[in-house]
This record gives C-alpha cells, structure tokens and sequence, in this order.
C-alpha cells in the first residue's frame, strides 16, 4: 500500500493501489452523521440511514441543550454512536474523529453525511452497485463514489438526475462530502481531512490530494439523498433574478477566508480563481441587495477576508496560525 508523501505541504503524484478487499457489505460500512443545532429533525436523519448501513455514529458539534435533549431519544441505541464535543470543533475535524472511530470498529467502509442530509431509500444499495460496475468496468482507483443531491431549497439536483437504465457511475470533479462512501484504505494514502479549514472548502481541498494521490472522484446518479445547505431564496431587485443562500455572520466569514485559502495554498488553475473570485463578488452583491442583516455580514465577511490574507486558519475566534496542509 502507498503511503503519503509530502513535499512543502503538497503530496506528490504517485500510483495508487489498494489491497484487494470485497466489496462494500452494510456491515462493514459506519455511516457518520455531523450534527450542529439540528434539533428533533436528527431523528428524520438518523432513520432514514439506520437500517442500510452496520452502524450509524453522530459526531455532535457542540450544539445547545435542545438537540442534545434529542439524542437521548434516539431508538435502537445499539446500532447508534455518539461523540459528543463539548465546542464546535468543525465539519473536518468532526469527520477525521469519524474515521478514527470507524477504524477502531473495525468498518471499512464511511459513509459522510451531515445534519442537512436524509438519505432515500436504497441509496446506500446503489452505491454498492455503483462500486461493483466500476470494478467490471476495470476502473479500481475509486477514491470517493457519491450520492447525488437533490436540493430542497430549489428542489434540483446538484449533479444529475437518476438515469432510467442506470449505468456506470459518472466520474466528477470536486463532490460535495456528503453522501460520498469511502474506502477507509484511501485515508492512509491521502491523509486526513484538513482540519485548518475547519468549515468550507474541506472537500474541495480533499479532492485535490485525492486526484494527486492517483485517485478518482465518482458520481452515482441513482443513489439519491435529499439535501439543504443554508436557507436558499429566489429574489428580485429591478431586473436582477438570483438565488440567494442566506447563510450566517459565521459561515460567510469562513466562505470568504477560506476562498482566500484555496486561491493561495492549493492546486488551482486560472480557471478555478476566475470562477472563486466572480463567486465571492456575486455573494457580495447578493448580500447588499437581499441580506436584511448586510452590514453585519459584510462585516464578517471583511474579517474573512482579513484573516484569508493574513493566513489565519481554524476556527474563527482561535488563536492565529499559519496552514500546513495544500
């Protein structure tokens, strides 16, 4: 098995095998479910994942009493988890104790997934399919097989839509994380998630060392789980039609550093900086002409920017430190 290998931060691009091992049985796959403030609609989440994997384990991210107050009611508490942080300590670091813990159970397999993600019926049995189509297709370097999202907010799919014939999985660029299913193998090769981000962009920088670890990234379309990020609107304003997600002060600071963080420390081409960039002064806009809370959000978004440029990563009210990982 490769082992990571590092150069000023950025892994260089190797081979990549794995042992052989079966594939992925809902015994041997943890599914791992990060939860923050989600209150009684954990148990949606929870139920709908619970009898299509060998065990469900919630990392709690330091939410307040009510959603606490839930998991003490979860049903069939021998097939459920809990790590309990005391603080939020971040969807990455949240995954990589995930992991951890999956490792030590003895799974193979994780299945990513947050509190804004309900998995369908089936899911979990179509990307099983999806890993077994690939593999007679000969295509064995499968770093990550996900599900594809259907956005409540603006009831599409992110991706695609499932075929009516089904067929091999679609290889894709940067995946969300969750509702991907992973081989836990593949973090020995490309290491953990990058806690330096702490929210935002974990994926996107995942993505990139898995590519250069000499993996690929693949969408199944007829796995479908149902997905809501933010509080995504339809507005107008004169001729202007957008969608606006309407995050939080705190998540449009980490938005706008961590923009700063993939534009200077990771593998980006021209294209991607266009792309970030016409991104950010988009939301921008959209913050002055639909946010009722603007100038508290410009505000954070301005310490975003500040701490981006000055190199400041984790979390927000932390003590300054300079990123270590590419």
């Amino acid at each position: 098995m490769r082992k990571l290998i590092w150069g000023k931060g950025v892994l260089d691009p190797v081979q990549t095998e794995l042992d052989p091992v079966e594939f992925p049985h809902r015994s041997q796959i943890c599914a791992a479910i990060v939860t923050f403030n989600i209150g009684e609609a954990l148990h949606r989440c929870v139920d709908a994942i619970q009898n299509q994997v060998g065990h469900v384990l919630i990392v709690e991210n330091g939410s307040g009493e009510p959603t606490r107050r839930e998991l003490s009611r979860l049903t069939a508490p021998d097939s459920v988890t809990v790590i309990l942080n005391e603080h939020n300590e971040g969807i990455a670091r949240a995954f990589n104790q995930a992991v951890e813990w999956a490792r030590g159970g003895g799974f193979q397999w994780i299945l990513l997934l947050d509190h804004d993600s309900e998995a369908t019926p089936g899911m979990v049995e179509e990307l099983v399919r999806g890993y077994e189509t690939l593999d007679r297709a000969g295509i064995r370097n499968v770093g990550i097989l996900a599900a594809s999202p259907f956005d409540r907010n603006i009831q599409r799919y992110l991706y695609c839509p499932p075929r009516a014939n089904g067929g091999l999985p679609l290889q894709g660029g940067e995946v969300i994380s969750a509702g991907s299913l992973i081989r836990l193998g593949v973090f020995d090769v490309v290491g953990p998630f990058n806690e330096d981000l702490f929210i935002y962009f974990v994926d996107v920088d995942f993505y990139k060392r898995l590519v250069r670890a000499g993996f690929g990234a693949y969408i199944c379309p007829e796995a479908v789980f149902l997905h809501q990020e933010g509080l995504k609107k339809r507005h107008r304003f004169l001729w202007i039609d957008a969608w606006y997600d309407h995050y939080g002060k705190e998540a449009r600071y980490y938005l706008t550093r961590n923009t700063i963080y993939v534009i200077t420390k990771l593998p980006v081409s021209r294209g991607d900086i266009r792309v970030l960039i016409h991104r950010l002064w988009t939301d921008h806009v959209n913050i002055l002409l639909f946010d009722k809370e603007r100038f508290g959000v410009l505000w954070f978004s301005f310490r975003g920017l500040i701490d981006g440029l000055r190199g400041k990563v984790g979390p927000m009210n932390s003590v300054s430190k300079t990123g270590s990982i590419g």
